[in-house]
């Protein structure tokens, strides 16, 4: 796949947020919660926030983010203010299975630029499965963003 890789500041933002430690793919089993105690009233694309991975257990602490102005109630739903970053993103079209070929094009951009990546990464799902229909896990859209490490 080819991605074009950006460098770009991303604000400051609020969110309503979960924090969630186990298998990232089961993150989303939890993640309506979120919507949920904000009445899902967003402004925003929803992220997922990666604080440490395993990459062979695929066990991770995350999270789980969403912007908004509401006061969330319940579900364990907090309130914080998300840094600005400047970081490398890159954009992939496709299912969340082949989301692999973005981190790789981002070490690869990482290394040959001699940048120094840092966490916690984000996934911000621009375009995913909504809350009923899955829709086409192939036309999902996501964008990676990796903080750089300032100097």
């Amino acid at each position: 796949m080819n991605y074009e890789i950006k460098i770009k500041d991303v604000e400051l933002i609020r969110v309503a947020y979960m924090k969630y430690r186990g298998i990232a793919t089961e993150a989303n089993k939890v993640f309506p919660n979120v919507f949920k105690s904000i009445m899902g009233k967003t402004n925003g694309a929803p992220f997922f926030s990666y604080l440490s991975m395993n990459p062979e257990t695929k066990i991770g602490e995350m999270e789980l983010c969403v912007p908004t102005e509401v006061v969330p109630t319940g579900n364990g739903v907090e309130v914080k203010e998300m840094s600005r970053i400047k970081a490398v993103c890159v954009t992939h079209v496709g299912s969340y299975e082949t989301l692999f070929h973005a981190y790789a094009a981002i070490d690869e951009y990482a290394k040959q630029n001699k940048l120094m990546l840092a966490p916690p990464f984000r996934e911000v799902f621009i375009k995913g499965p909504g809350m009923l229909l899955k829709g086409n896990p192939d036309k999902y859209i996501t964008e990676v963003q990796f903080p750089i490490m300032e100097e």
